[in-house]
């Protein structure tokens, strides 16, 4: 979620202590920065973005992550204010983190909770990285007079409503798709929140021959389709060889939804890997393409992510 998101709530969880909202006081300064902790990992982009995206709700949003920022916010503050107590100062800093990844748990991009025992990101998909509508809510509620108590309880109470309905509008919007794509032979159906559209819903729908990503109305059924891609009848060996790249590693842990894509030429050849989940202006916002040379090595690879192109060593993980 975006900062302001985070600290609302990381605010809301310190508001539970009884005190009154107070940038002195050391409850609220331990959860707020705790709330916003996590995403401290930004630090990993002076080594290039591909570092960073590999970093980035990873280990700082897993539970050791949220533990060791717990033990650094603590203690910073504890050496501006010795009179504190050390442990309460901790167990606050953790709830700012832990509320911050438990948050993230529900939007698209997901969270690496469990690392370093499972890598791969999860998530709820159901709210976007930044939803205009759950921040509005949570700021009109500080502009009623009622004591912190009551607004965090209010603001939690709120974010369970908010989550609620976005659950009976995706059931709502799943047995839509599987009404119209009956004539579908449907494998699965993943929906989430659109990225650039506030009332419509982002999904890939797998069948056993194709994946069709497209869009849904959340209120209406409005339905429109960005790309249909055929599966390859059977793994091939040149996307065994990419899956065993950095570049393919790295997407096998970034998205639950990766369609590799073969392209031949006389002199050379290429994987292409896509991230389905997310498309704008009929493009993949995460893709990357391995190049092969005659002896069918991989020889360069490159992702392509935001706008931005950045070449990837080709090592072979395994």
């Amino acid at each position: 979620m975006d900062s302001l998101s985070h600290a609302l709530i990381g605010m809301a969880v310190a508001g539970l202590s009884g005190h009154p909202l107070s940038l002195h006081d050391p409850i609220y300064l331990a959860t707020v920065i705790g709330a916003q902790a996590p995403d401290f990992d930004i630090i990993a982009q002076v080594k290039g973005n591909f570092s960073y995206l590999r970093q980035h709700r990873s280990f700082s949003h897993s539970i050791p992550g949220l533990c060791m920022w717990a033990a650094m916010i603590s203690l910073s503050l504890y050496a501006f204010m010795p009179e504190t107590n050390l442990f309460s100062l901790f167990g606050w800093a953790f709830a700012g983190c832990l509320s911050h990844s438990i948050i993230d748990y529900f939007n698209t991009h997901g969270v690496a909770i469990l690392w370093p025992f499972r890598k791969e990101r999860k998530s709820l998909q159901l709210l976007n990285v930044f939803d205009p509508i759950l921040l509005l809510l949570m700021t009109s509620i500080y502009t009623l007079p009622i004591t912190m108590f009551i607004l965090s309880c209010l603001t939690f109470f709120t974010i369970v409503a908010y989550i609620s309905l976005r659950i009976l509008l995706r059931k709502k919007a799943r047995r839509q798709i599987h009404e119209i794509f009956s004539h579908e032979d449907i494998v699965q159906v993943s929906i989430m929140p659109s990225l650039q559209r506030i009332l419509f819903w982002d999904f890939v729908l797998e069948t056993k021959q194709s994946y069709t990503v497209g869009q849904l109305g959340a209120i209406y059924p409005v339905l429109e389709t960005n790309a249909n891609l055929t599966k390859q009848k059977a793994v091939s060996p040149f996307t065994l060889q990419a899956q065993k790249t950095i570049l393919g590693d790295f997407f096998t842990t970034f998205t639950p939804f990766i369609y590799f894509e073969e392209e031949q030429s006389l002199h050379s050849s290429c994987v292409n890997i896509y991230d389905l989940r997310y498309i704008a202006n009929k493009e993949f916002l995460h893709r990357g393409t391995i190049i092969f040379d005659n002896n069918r090595l991989p020889t360069e690879s490159y992702l392509y992510s935001y706008g931005n192109t950045m070449k990837i060593p080709c090592n072979q993980l395994r």
